[in-house]
């Protein structure tokens, strides 16, 4: 079998050009292009969520064809690039990028293909996105005790990992991603405060607080971003939400009524 491969961009983006400019990715030329670069998704970093912005991050599949199909896509993007892939594409992206970084990653047993995570029904509308250091030479290590062990557990808090892999720059980072929605990993947030004894609004779940303990066998540092998904990618949802800053306010005026009313009536009986 071929290994899953794949290029993680950090793309930084001008201004608030996010939108147009994740818009112009199925413009890329790529997509013409049979057992070339794929785009499994493309998201902006959450402003609340934590992380830089205004940035967005692409995850594009190499292909089944493996270090083959790198190999082809070194080739399109070295010296034939500038007379006969690249020219106006690049050039109306630079109206709302002006950089990024790039990883290239493998898939480890246990990580969906583009072709699991499309047949499994796979959707999210908020992504967890985490790039951790671990000791040098122990990703493949630390990512098979996340399938093992992590992976269930986030299942019962509805995240699905859409991405583990090994990046493949270096010997110390993993980048994990994780489909999921609002609620559900406010959810984990909520009962990991209250196992730890910092909050009383969730319910404690000790698998939590052992699952960090085992990670902290490996992982030295790194970061954990929230993501807006664009629609109609693999795992993106269909489209954006219609909303307006008068419904949206009422309906959250709306749902704070039923809550406290909920409450007193606890209270009372």
């Amino acid at each position: 079998m071929n290994r899953d491969l794949y290029l993680y961009e950090v793309v930084d983006i001008i201004g608030q050009g996010q939108y147009d400019y994740m818009e112009h990715l199925w413009q890329d030329p790529v997509l013409r292009m049979p057992e070339m670069f794929g785009l499994q998704g493309a998201f902006y970093i959450l402003g609340a969520g934590g992380g830089r912005w205004p940035q967005v991050i692409n995850i594009w599949d190499i292909g089944s064809e493996g270090w083959k199909g790198l190999a082809k896509n070194l080739d399109r993007l070295n010296l034939k690039r500038r007379k006969a892939f690249y020219g106006d594409w690049w050039d109306e992206a630079a109206q709302w990028r002006s950089g990024g970084f790039d990883r290239l990653c493998g898939g480890v047993p246990g990580s969906p293909s583009t072709a699991e995570i499309a047949e499994t029904g796979i959707k999210g509308t908020l992504f967890v996105n985490e790039i951790l250091t671990v000791r040098p030479g122990t990703p493949l290590e630390f990512l098979a005790a996340v399938v093992e062990e992590r992976v269930p557990l986030m299942a019962d808090y509805g995240h699905r990992p859409t991405g583990l892999y090994e990046v493949l720059n270096n010997q110390h980072e993993v980048v994990m991603v994780w489909a999921a929605d609002i609620a559900s990993h406010v959810t984990y947030r909520q009962n990991r405060d209250t196992t730890r004894g910092l909050c009383d609004e969730g319910t404690a779940d000790h698998r939590i607080i052992a699952w960090e303990q085992r990670s902290a066998e490996y992982v030295t540092g790194g970061d954990t971003h929230l993501m807006t998904p664009l629609p109609r990618t693999v795992y993106g949802p269909d489209d954006w939400e219609d909303a307006s800053l008068e419904n949206w306010l009422a309906a959250q005026e709306s749902a704070d009524q039923e809550a406290s009313s909920q409450g007193v009536g606890e209270s009372d009986g």
